[in-house]
């Protein structure tokens, strides 16, 4: 009888933190972490902005601004830039580190940075040629990503 019921309230909590996974969620702009939303006002102008979406990931939260040109912006649950992927316009200045700029402007004159992604190990720029070169977190070409 006891292990009836602890089995029914781990179903119960398994079948909870299931419905709780991955639900998405529109937001307000004051709704993103403060460092989000200085990052917006210094790289965009706010009318630019489409709509803001919060996800829950586990137990973390990202989210995911979209502005009316189709670029997407990731953040992390304190605020801090993942990933900003602009399509096929240029990702602004003074957000890929000037060590990944003056790599390629050396090694890749006539191309610009589309999308710049922050992992854990690597930082990823995705060229308008299509190309994707990973460097380390210090700014160093590791290699291309294939």
């Amino acid at each position: 009888r006891l292990m009836k019921k602890i089995l029914s309230i781990i179903a119960v909590i398994t079948i909870s933190l299931t419905a709780c996974a991955d639900r998405q969620h529109l937001i307000e702009y004051s709704d993103l972490p403060a460092q989000a939303q200085t990052f917006i006002k210094t790289y965009f102008n706010l009318s630019d902005v489409s709509y803001i979406e919060s996800e829950r990931e586990g137990l973390h939260t990202e989210y995911k601004v979209y502005l009316k040109n189709a670029t997407e912006i990731e953040f992390d649950q304190k605020g801090n830039l993942e990933n900003i992927d602009c399509r096929i316009s240029p990702v602004p200045e003074g957000i890929v580190p000037e060590v990944i700029i003056s790599y390629l402007q050396n090694r890749h004159p006539d191309d610009f940075v589309v999308e710049y992604a922050i992992g854990f190990r690597y930082l990823k720029v995705e060229l308008s040629n299509g190309l994707e070169l990973l460097f380390d977190l210090e700014g160093k070409f590791v290699r291309v990503d294939d």
